[in-house]
């Protein structure tokens, strides 16, 4: 079977192509059908005929597989087609469905009313539907960004990238020069794109298809032309409607290459979605000054958005920060727990607001309380702009319009100093003008659809007064005229009625109709009855039913209207709703602080981390006797620390991360108090399983991620090893554990935790003098070991994996018979270790082992 390897593709083999047949052979739809599969190969098409979205021959086939659908036929004999549809009111459904098993979907739509066509209705793609550009809401996670990319190597080097990327939900764009792969790796974890298009000249980068797939991102090879920088410049320059891209900082000759990405970005947004684009309004030049960079490892270890077990967002960091009251600040909170800070002056800016809305909690509240009632603007403004925003769209911008006013007034009641950054989210316009407009224009209670009318305020247009006056008014007209009729005829069972096709009628009954006057005209017999019209009848019909097809029409432009002047404010809608999701989020921080007693960090110059009683954020939450501990790191310095499996090792790490990365973020912190300098990066090397995807066993994964840790920590960097080399044998795993450690502090200096089982390397102590020997204190009472979970001072030479075994639930007889082995063999360990070490002096020539 023909498949890309790459992308999902479509079965090519599983029945006649459309593409194969003669064109002569099709009816005049199908051929239709056929047009657009020959200007889109590799799409999906689903084509509106009436009431149903159809797709035909190896399309049909592939669609009947994947969203279990009937598989039926059109046509006999040779000309038969294999046909599978959906109803058009469930296209998200089926669509959000074919996205997410990798397939480009193109939408095929009736571009006139099939009423009012004369022959074949005409039809025309008006979208390439693909992971990276869906809009529709019900297919998007609200609390998530869904990011497109453009990626491209420097002209420079080859590993070295230029990113541009793009949420078409939200319209942000962005462009960002990555000098590395590593450095690459932890952007596409931090992003999560969805899918990124390449130049053609990359479809045999094995590194870099391999990087998309780990992080479930869909790629999409485009000409390369379409990233040269000339034609790229050209088309930014035509979107965005100015004469340089100097104020997007993409004019110097050095930001060719972020150019060409972003332009070929944004032609291949042109090329799938047919439509202006309107809502990307701005493409800001990220850089990598103001953000730490965090690795997929470190992501993981320590539970930054999800958790290791299903992959949720329970338990994880997020789960805890997390209070916000809207989708806009739920997306940025977790932009901003993937993006720590670097830069003091911002960090402290964060932290400053905090401790106002936590000065007057009250006012906190009741800013939280209105933040609760706005809706998505983001998303709103957007879908404004791309042409699918519907009345109850435009209701649900016009109440949070309503609320922002009430926003402004409640941050007045706080101290606002000069340049703070709640001042400058005070400033944000509440864009009166639109509420107002949209207030006046709309009815409350709007439909979802735009074609039937009743959404449009009568009191807003005369002319639509007048019109549906005419409407309303039609039934009791018809009630008087029936009266008069009866009166002027002398038939008491007169009736008007009524029925789609022949309009307004007379009806009268067979033993009457010698009673009928001769202006009445015949129209219709049935088993009972004659029915009739009039000259007056049809005029008061023709009146009626006009009315309501121009109060449909009437509404439609006056909708188009409305929506052409809330384009026009898009802007500052879209800087409104960042300064609504920044607010959001500082509350959320402020709240949390206050409900778990966290404490603002100390910032210093000199690089040290001095944390007392702290605590692991989410594992307090569910140990209410949870043990604090302190963790003291001067420049330079590393802490082995020993203990048992389960007493609290990697926990004790793991919450010295978490703080420190916490108060980049320009969070508050679970501490008695927290002294910390600047931290470039967190690596974490804690626990590794086998990446059976690739072929990798437990110990080259463990490898592969130390090895990343040394190639790119500095002396500003925080390191935590769990556990290193275990993953082989005992002897060729303490002597990686000492190399490593060695390495860490003679070449990188970063302030290091390291845990470990091998109690040798608690020489290490003695041989630096900046490395300092800890252990997590355990009791041992009538046999049964008791975790303490203290860090202490000091090292120990006792793993107490027996008991723990014994904790574990092993059948008795295979503990005792445990501890009978370990008495044996523990006789022979002091020959066993003099082996070692002997071995030892001899490769590594360690004098002081």
């Amino acid at each position: 079977m023909e498949i890309d390897s790459n992308n999902k593709g479509l079965p090519l083999n599983t029945c006649r192509s459309v593409l194969e047949i003669d064109s002569n052979e099709l009816t005049p739809g199908m051929r239709q059908y056929q047009q657009a599969k020959k200007e889109n190969p590799d799409c999906l098409i689903m084509l509106r005929m009436g009431d149903f979205y159809e797709m035909f021959y190896e399309d049909a086939i592939a669609a009947s597989r994947e969203l279990e659908i009937t598989l039926t036929s059109r046509g006999k004999g040779e000309k038969n087609a294999p046909l599978a549809g959906i109803p058009y009111h469930a296209l998200d459904t089926y669509l959000g469905r074919l996205v997410k098993k990798g397939y480009r979907v193109a939408i095929v739509e009736q571009l006139e009313d099939p009423k009012q066509a004369q022959g074949l209705v005409k039809r025309g793609l008006v979208r390439i539907v693909t992971p990276g550009t869906v809009i529709e809401p019900s297919l998007l996670n609200e609390k998530e960004n869904n990011y497109l990319l453009g990626l491209i190597t420097t002209g420079k080097k080859s590993n070295e990238f230029v990113v541009a990327g793009c949420d078409l939900s939200t319209g942000e764009f962005f462009t960002k020069h990555i000098p590395n792969f590593s450095l690459l790796q932890s952007e596409m974890a931090r992003l999560n794109p969805s899918e990124c298009i390449l130049p053609q000249s990359l479809k045999d980068n094995a590194e870099l298809i391999n990087l998309a797939r780990q992080n479930d991102c869909w790629c999409n090879f485009r000409t390369d032309s379409d990233f040269h920088s000339a034609a790229a410049q050209k088309l930014l320059l035509y979107h965005f409607k100015v004469q340089s891209l100097k104020s997007f900082g993409l004019d110097e000759e050095d930001k060719k290459d972020h150019v060409s990405a972003a332009g070929a970005l944004l032609k291949y947004l042109i090329d799938t979605q047919k439509n202006s684009l309107s809502h990307l309004k701005k493409i800001s030049l990220s850089s990598n000054d103001y953000y730490m960079a965090i690795d997929s490892t470190t992501f993981r270890n320590l539970e930054l958005v999800k958790n290791m077990v299903d992959g949720t967002n329970r338990g994880s960091l997020l789960s805890i920060l997390d209070k916000t009251s809207t989708s806009l600040g739920a997306r940025l909170l977790r932009k901003w727990i993937k993006s720590p800070l670097l830069n003091h002056h911002l960090i402290e800016k964060r932290l400053d607001a905090l401790t106002t809305l936590n000065s007057k909690v009250i006012v906190r509240e009741e800013i939280i309380d209105l933040l609760s009632k706005v809706y998505d603007l983001e998303r709103l403004i957007s879908r404004v702009n791309y042409g699918n925003a519907n009345p109850r769209d435009l209701v649900a911008l016009k109440k949070s319009l309503q609320h922002i006013p009430l926003i402004k007034d409640k941050l007045a009641f706080l101290d606002l100093p000069e340049k703070s950054l709640l001042q400058e989210l005070w400033k944000m316009d509440p864009v009166e003008e639109i509420f107002k407009l949209i207030n006046e224009s709309l009815l409350e209670e709007a439909p979802v659809t735009i074609r039937e009318g009743g959404f449009i305020n009568p009191r807003f247009n005369p002319q639509l007064a007048e019109l549906l006056d005419i409407k309303l008014n039609s039934k009791k007209y018809f009630q008087n005229w029936e009266e008069k009729e009866k009166l002027n005829t002398k038939i008491s069972s007169l009736k008007i009625g009524y029925t789609k096709v022949f309009g307004y009628f007379i009806e009268v009954t067979k033993k009457n109709i010698n009673l009928v006057p001769s202006h009445y005209i015949r129209k219709q017999t049935t088993a009972n009855s004659e029915r009739y019209i009039t000259e007056e009848l049809k005029l008061e019909e023709e009146k009626i039913l006009g009315a309501e097809e121009k109060i449909q029409q009437l509404e439609y432009d006056l909708f188009q209207e409305l929506i052409l002047k809330i384009k026009e404010q898009t802007e500052i809608i879209q800087q409104t709703a960042a300064k609504l999701a920044v607010l959001d989020v500082l509350c959320s921080l402020a709240k949390v602080a206050m409900e778990n007693k966290y404490v603002r960090p100390i910032w210093v110059k000199e690089k040290v981390i001095q944390i007392k009683n702290g605590r692991h954020p989410v594992v307090e939450k569910i140990e209410p006797r949870f043990i604090s501990n302190d963790v003291f790191l001067e420049e330079g310095e590393m802490m082995i620390i020993t203990g048992p499996n389960t007493s609290g090792k990697s926990t004790v790490m793991r919450q010295t991360a978490l703080i420190v990365l916490m108060a980049h973020l320009g969070s508050f912190v679970p501490a008695e108090t927290a002294v910390l300098g600047t931290v470039d990066r967190i690596f974490t090397r804690v626990g590794a399983q086998d990446d059976l995807s690739s072929g990798q066993s437990t110990f080259m994964v463990e490898m592969l991620e130390t090895a990343s840790i040394l190639n790119n920590a500095t002396s500003n960097s925080f390191i935590i090893l769990d556990e290193i080399g275990r993953g082989t044998s005992t002897f060729d795993g303490v002597s990686i554990a000492w190399s490593v450690a060695e390495y860490i502090y003679n070449q990188i200096k970063a302030k290091t935790m390291f845990a470990t089982h091998y109690h040798v390397l608690n020489k290490l102590e003695q041989k630096f003098s900046k490395i300092k020997n800890y252990n997590v204190a355990v009791k041992e009472v009538q046999g049964n070991l008791i975790f303490l979970r203290k860090l202490i001072l000091g090292g120990t030479d006792q793993s107490h994996g027996v008991h723990v075994a014994k904790l574990a639930g092993l059948p008795d007889e295979v503990v005792e018979r445990a501890k009978e082995i370990q008495s044996v063999l523990e006789k022979d360990d002091e020959m066993v270790r003099r082996i070692k070490v002997k071995k030892l002096e001899e490769q590594r020539g360690l004098e002081e082992f």
